[in-house]
Formats: C-alpha cells, structure tokens, sequence
C-alpha cells in the first residue's frame, strides 16, 4: 500500500470516528415534571428555570453539551414510573432530575437506584426519598423535617401560638410535613386540636371550614396542599371567618408548596398568610439578583421568578459544576455530587449529606402576604 493510500485512508477513518466522539462529548438530562394535572404549574415553571440556564451554559461545560428531554410525569407514581421506564430506554440519561411531588418521585427513585442513574430532585419533601438507602438520589429542596423546624419555631416564638389546626392531603407529601410540624409543636408545648386531612379530588373546603370554626380559638393553620385546594381552601376558611383574611385571628402557615402567585389567586382570603418559600426575589445577593435580572430579560420585565423557577435553575448549575469537577457520566456525577460543600446557587447554599440531602438551610425563606396581596420578607429562621 503506497504512503498516499494510507492517507487517505486515515483520513476516511477520523472522519467517521471524529464526529462519534464528538457525541459522546454529551451529559445526557431527563427531566420529568407535572406538565398535566393539579401539579401542572411545576412543570411550567420548571421549564422556565431549566431553559434560562441551558441558555446561559449554550458553550457547554468542560467542552460538554448539556441534552435535556422533557417529559410529563404528571404529578402521578403510575405515570412518572411508565414514563422513567421509556426515558432510561429511549434517552440512556446520565442524570434524571425530578419528579416534584412525592408519591411520583418515590416511584421512580428505585427505578434509577436499579439503573444505576442519578436522580436530581428538586421538589419532593417526603422523608423517605433521602431515607431509604439510596445512593443516586439527591434532593435540594429541603424535607420535612427540615421545614417542620422552622415553621414551629415561628408558630410558637414569633406567633405566640398556642393552638393549630393541621390541614393536608393524602399523600406522602402531606402526611410527612402535617406529621413533622404536629409532633414538634406539642413537644414544644403547643396543643393541636385536629389534623384534617384530603383527596385531591376535594374542591369543596365549607364543611372543613365549618368544623374548624366550631373548635374555639384556634391560633395557626399549617396547611399542606397544592396550590389550587390551598385557594379553595383560604377562601372557605375566610368565608367561615377563621382566618385573618375573614376577620379571624388565625394565622394559615405554609411550607415550600405555593408558587409565587398563590396570593393574587385567593385574594383577601390570603392576607396575613405565613410560609416558607424556597426563593426570595427580593434578597440582595449578585447571584439573585443576576438571575431575577435574566428571567425578566428573558420572560418579560413584569415576570417575578418563584421558588419553582429557581430551584429547575439550580439544578441545572449543580450538574454543570459536577461536570465542571469532571463528571461525565451517571457515576461520576454522582461522585461529585457527593462532594458538594458550599455551593451557592440562587436558592441559598448547597451541601448535600451522607443521605444526599441538602443540608444547609439557608434555602429557608419566610415570608407574609400584605394586605395589598404583596409579600413582605420575613427574617425569620
């Protein structure tokens, strides 16, 4: 073989192997949210979030292109289960961030302990998620635990409550966070008086309503539920003047469950509204204030990015930083999440456990609706 035919030769090789390495240079993102049913304005937002920052990170990291597949989880352990099943088969994703509700996230996270991919989540506040052992799970949403603390502690010391009334949905969700904020309450000495709990299927809150206005002087309403039965549910109870927002004395408390918006959408019947917000746009630190600055080029001056808006977002800069430490794959991603000490995104600062838990809550925001509807940040911890 002349010296001319290998050339050519060699030539014709790198050109087919070239651009297979080039997609290989890929990390490789399932997303799965709610984009249907109840749930539905976590997918929305979601995307939002995870779309700014695919923008700002365009020239990729570490010479890495960051894929991203969308799909609709639906808020539902079946459907997220079907739909992790053909996403794993279909995309092959080195990481897989979601769901936002529990009872979805739960159903997927052994899907992806089996297939050995790491699972992002952003949402979910069930203790069993970071309780149960497995070791490609990471959530930086705090649990609800960790939310059940700090809302007792207002309740009890700034609220001077002595009584409360827990309200939530049937779901793992639900049930964690009305268990966490209950029991820490009468350990504190405060006395609950009924735990009332919900389909989601439920729109009508007037007998609910009703019988909480029977039971006397009732200081705080810790409230665990979707953001459309947390309207129905303020405007029943204000309707049976419980709450402040009726001309009650009771103050509604709230974890991180609540979009921005929720208050224009229950109106009055949301004024004096006390709850934990994962973001708090106002905050003066460059890298909100960037952001806030970027979504609003972005998605129009008059858009307020939510907690929702931003913990996507972060998502998307804590995978880019494992890559930027040289994860590459499902494995070595989950590595350097491992790692993970002090990192500041727009939601506080991140460093997940031993369990793969956030730890630091300073992702802890309180905040309470004005009587124009409008927040007021509280600094309260």
């Amino acid at each position: 073989m002349n010296k001319l035919l290998r050339l050519a030769l060699l030539a014709l090789v790198s050109a087919l192997v070239l651009p297979v390495q080039a997609q290989d240079k890929v990390i490789r993102i399932g997303v799965l949210m709610p984009i249907s049913g109840p749930g539905s304005y976590f997918g929305v937002m979601g995307k939002e979030g995870i779309d700014l920052a695919l923008e700002q990170l365009k020239g990729g990291v570490n010479g890495y292109k960051l894929q991203v597949q969308y799909e609709d989880s639906a808020c539902s352990p079946l459907q997220a289960t079907n739909t992790v099943k053909r996403v794993l088969e279909q995309l092959k994703p080195h990481i897989v961030i979601g769901e936002e509700c529990s009872d979805a996230s739960l159903a997927i996270a052994p899907i992806l302990e089996q297939a050995k991919v790491v699972q992002l989540n952003a949402g979910s506040v069930t203790m069993k998620l970071t309780e149960s052992g497995y070791k490609y799970v990471f959530r930086i949403f705090p649990n609800a635990e960790q939310q059940s603390l700090p809302l007792v502690k207002v309740a009890r010391e700034k609220l001077k409550a002595q009584t409360a009334v827990v309200l939530f949905e049937k779901t793992n969700a639900g049930i964690d966070n009305a268990e966490g904020f209950a029991t820490l309450f009468e350990k504190s000495g405060g006395k609950v008086l009924a735990k009332i709990d919900f389909g989601r299927d439920v729109n009508d809150f007037t007998s609910i309503a009703t019988r909480i206005a029977s039971l006397g002087k009732v200081d705080v309403l810790p409230t665990f539920a979707l953001e459309g039965q947390q309207v129905r549910l303020s405007q029943a109870l204000a309707q049976a003047k419980v709450v402040k927002g009726g001309g009650g004395s009771a103050v509604q408390m709230g974890s991180i469950w609540l979009p921005y918006g929720y208050d224009q959408k229950a109106g009055e019947a949301s004024q004096g509204y006390v709850r934990i917000v994962q973001f708090d746009p106002t905050e003066k630190r460059k890298i909100v204030q960037d952001f806030v600055a970027a979504f609003k080029a972005k998605y129009g001056q008059d858009k307020v990015p939510t907690h929702i808006n931003a913990h996507a977002y972060d998502a998307i800069l804590l995978i880019a930083e494992a890559v930027r430490r040289g994860g590459h794959d499902s494995e070595s991603i989950r590595d350097q999440f491992s790692k993970l000490k002090g990192v500041e995104v727009t939601t506080g600062t991140i460093s997940f456990d031993a369990k793969g838990q956030t730890s630091d809550l300073s992702v802890v925001h309180f905040v309470e609706t004005q009587k124009d509807l409008s927040w007021k940040a509280l600094s309260w911890q």
